[in-house]
C-alpha cells in the first residue's frame, strides 16, 4: 500500500477551485489535472470516507494552498495514525488529508471536493475504491 498512487496522469489542462469548510472559518485553493469534469474523483468505501461522505482528488502539495484557518484546522488520526484528517474545529467539516512527510513533503495532498464552492456531483466520473478490502476491520475508539 505505501506505493499506491491515487492521482490520475496529468493532462496539459487543468481546472482551478476555491473551496472552505461549512463555516468559512477554512479557505483553500487548488489546482487538479485533469481537469474536475474529466478526474476520477475517488468515491471509497472504507470507514473514514464512508463516515465523512468524502470524494477525494489528489492535486500536487504545490497546487495546494491553503488560504485562511491554519489555528481553527483539527486532525483525526486513525488506523496507523500516518494521514493528518483535517477538519475545521468550528463547523466540523471534513476538509482535507495531509500525508506524512518520511522523505520531503508528500507528492500530494487529499482534497474533500464537497468543500468546493463550485461542486456539481452530477458533473463528476466517480471512481469507486474498495477501501474496505485494505484498510482492516474499523473498530471505534471510546475514551472512558
Amino acid at each position: 500500500m505505501s506505493d499506491y498512487n491515487p492521482q490520475p496522469p496529468p493532462t496539459n489542462e487543468s481546472s482551478f477551485h476555491k473551496g472552505n469548510c461549512h463555516c468559512g472559518a477554512v479557505r483553500f485553493t487548488v489546482r487538479v489535472s485533469p481537469p474536475l469534469h474529466e478526474y476520477p474523483v475517488m468515491n471509497c468505501n472504507c470507514s473514514i470516507c464512508s463516515r465523512n461522505s468524502y470524494l477525494l482528488v489528489y492535486p500536487n502539495t504545490e497546487d495546494f494552498k491553503l488560504e485562511k484557518g491554519e489555528g481553527v484546522l483539527k486532525d483525526y488520526r486513525f488506523n496507523t495514525r500516518q494521514g493528518r484528517h483535517r477538519f475545521c474545529g468550528e463547523c466540523g467539516s471534513s476538509c482535507f488529508v495531509q500525508l506524512p512527510d518520511e522523505s520531503g513533503p508528500p507528492p500530494f495532498v487529499c482534497v474533500n471536493v464537497r468543500m468546493f464552492e463550485d461542486f456539481d456531483f452530477d458533473k463528476l466520473k466517480l471512481r469507486k475504491v474498495d477501501g474496505r478490502s485494505f484498510q482492516g476491520e474499523y473498530t471505534p475508539q471510546v475514551n472512558n
